[in-house]
C-alpha cells in the first residue's frame, strides 16, 4: 500500500455572498448582535416595571441586526468581490487555515485602527477578532469528527455542538485531502475524543439562570436604592465567565461582595421616624414580608452567581470558548 503524502498544501477562492453556509453564519452573528443587547435591556427594563418599553426596543435591535446582515452581504459583494483567498496546509500535526486575501487583511487592520482612533471598542474588537481568525489551526490531538460534502468539495470538522473549521477543497484534490484527513484522525483517535452530548443546552440553561438572577438583583436595587451599575456589571461578567473567559469569575465574586455589603449597610441604616423625630430605628426593623422575601431571593441570586463564578475561576467549569479550544488543539494546546 502506498503511504500517504506527509503534507498537502493548496490555495482556493472561497465564495462569500453566494455561499449558503456563510450566509447562515452571518445571519446567526447578526441575530446574536440583536438578541444579546435585547436580553440585557429587557432584564433591566422588566425589573424596573417598564414592560411596555421592551417591544419597541427589541424592534430597534432587530432592525439593527437586519442592517448588519445586509451590510455584510454588500461588503462581501462590493469590497471582497464575492471571494476570499485562503491557503490550507494539511500535515501529520493537523490542518492550518490562513486568510491570504490582501483586501481582507487590509480591511481588518483598518477596522482596528479606525476603532482605536475613534475610541469605539466595538469596531476595535471586531477587527482584532477578524485578525485572530486570519490564521487558525486544528490539531489531530483535539476532539472532533469529520462531515463530508462531496458536491461542494467541502470537509467540515465538528465538535459536539458546532463546526470548528470548514475546509474548501478543489475538485482535483478533494478525494486526496479527505483520505489523508481520515488517515491522521484514525491514527490519533481524534473522533473518539468527541463528546457524545452537546454542552450547549447546559450553557444555555446557566445563561437563563444568570439573567433571572440579574433580574432579581435589579429588583433588589430598585427596592433598596442600591447602585444600578453593580447588577449590570455582574450580569455582563457572569455571562462572559460562562461563555468566554473563566477568570472573569473573580470580577463577579468581587462585585457580588460589594452588592452584599451594600445590602447589609442598607438594612442596618439608621433612620429617623417621621411621626416621632426623636426616635430612631434600623431599616430592617420595618421590612414587610415582601421586603424579606425579595431580600431572600436576592441572597439566593448572589449565592448562585458566586457558586458559578467560583467554579469557573477555579477551573472546575470551563467556558464554552475554552472547551472549543481544547477540542481544536487538545488540552493545553
Amino acid at each position: 500500500m502506498k503511504p500517504p503524502p506527509p503534507q498537502i498544501l493548496w490555495e482556493i477562492d472561497i465564495p462569500l455572498a453566494t455561499n449558503p453556509r456563510l450566509l447562515k453564519t452571518l445571519a446567526l452573528v447578526a441575530g446574536l448582535a440583536a438578541l444579546i443587547p435585547s436580553l440585557f435591556m429587557s432584564v433591566i427594563l422588566g425589573a424596573q416595571g417598564d414592560w411596555d418599553d421592551i417591544p419597541p426596543l427589541v424592534g430597534i435591535f432587530a432592525l439593527v441586526g437586519l442592517g448588519m446582515f445586509v451590510s455584510f452581504v454588500l461588503i462581501a459583494l462590493i469590497v471582497f468581490g464575492n471571494r476570499l483567498r485562503t491557503r490550507y496546509t494539511l500535515d501529520a500535526q493537523g490542518i492550518h487555515q490562513e486568510t491570504i486575501d490582501r483586501t481582507s487583511r487590509l480591511v481588518n487592520r483598518l477596522t482596528v485602527l479606525g476603532g482605536a482612533a475613534s475610541g469605539q471598542p466595538g469596531p476595535t474588537g471586531a477587527g482584532l477578532t477578524a485578525r485572530a481568525r486570519e490564521s487558525e489551526r486544528l490539531d489531530w490531538r483535539g476532539g472532533f469528527s469529520l462531515q463530508v460534502q462531496p458536491r461542494a468539495h467541502r470537509l467540515i470538522f465538528r465538535n459536539a455542538w458546532r463546526p470548528l473549521m470548514e475546509v474548501y477543497c478543489t475538485p482535483e484534490n478533494f478525494v486526496q485531502v479527505e483520505a489523508l484527513a481520515r488517515h491522521f484522525m484514525s491514527q490519533h483517535h481524534t473522533p473518539e475524543r468527541t463528546p457524545a452530548r452537546s454542552p450547549l443546552p447546559s450553557y444555555l440553561g446557566h445563561s437563563v439562570l444568570i439573567l433571572l438572577a440579574a433580574f432579581i438583583l435589579f429588583a433588589v436595587h430598585d427596592e433598596f436604592d442600591l447602585d444600578l451599575f453593580a447588577p449590570i456589571l455582574v450580569m455582563a461578567f457572569a455571562l462572559a465567565t460562562l461563555w468566554l473567559i473563566p477568570l472573569f469569575g473573580y470580577v463577579v465574586l468581587l462585585v457580588n461582595a460589594g452588592i452584599l455589603a451594600s445590602l447589609v449597610m442598607a438594612s442596618l441604616e439608621e433612620r429617623v421616624s417621621y411621626i416621632r423625630p426623636s426616635e430612631r430605628y434600623r431599616h430592617y426593623e420595618v421590612f414587610s414580608d415582601a421586603d424579606w422575601a425579595l431580600l431572600g431571593f436576592g441572597l439566593l441570586a448572589l449565592g448562585y452567581l458566586s457558586w458559578l463564578a467560583w467554579r469557573a475561576a477555579r477551573g472546575r467549569l470551563l467556558s464554552l470558548l475554552m472547551r472549543d479550544q481544547d477540542d481544536q488543539t487538545g488540552p493545553g494546546g
